[in-house]
């Protein structure tokens, strides 16, 4: 009960955030919400697989089995949403750079390894 109100107290002030912007829409605000509760979600899974008895996986184990089911999910909304609306070479490519996109990833795979050496097990209730 603690987390959720935890949680709950972060997608209001997500709203809050986001109603006091010039240009508002709800559809951004509703994307924001879902992120943070399938978010909460997953690192709940994911404390749940580390700290299971019949696992015993350590943090970096994990990571090496958790990164391809999530890099084949966003592959796959990629490709039905996204792709046909990209132009690789020249829109991103050249706005952005190679480089910009190289750090994005770092920062995204330092962020998911921090994620699984955080994640600790003192929330979990102790199993019958």
């Amino acid at each position: 009960m603690h987390t959720l109100s935890n949680v709950a107290l972060i997608v209001f002030g997500v709203i809050i955030a986001s109603w006091g912007e010039i240009s508002f829409d709800m559809t951004g605000v509703v994307y924001q919400v879902l992120g943070i509760c399938f978010e909460a979600i997953r690192l709940v899974m994911v404390q749940r697989l580390l700290f299971a008895n019949e696992y015993k996986m350590d943090p970096l184990v994990s990571l090496y089995y958790f990164a391809p089911v999530c890099a084949v999910i966003n592959g796959f909304f990629f490709l039905a949403i996204e792709a046909s609306k990209l132009d690789l070479v020249g829109d991103v490519m050249g706005k952005v750079g190679l480089g910009t996109l190289l750090m994005n990833a770092c920062v995204a795979f330092g962020l998911n390894v921090s994620v699984v050496f955080l994640v600790t097990p003192t929330v979990l209730p102790s199993s019958p």
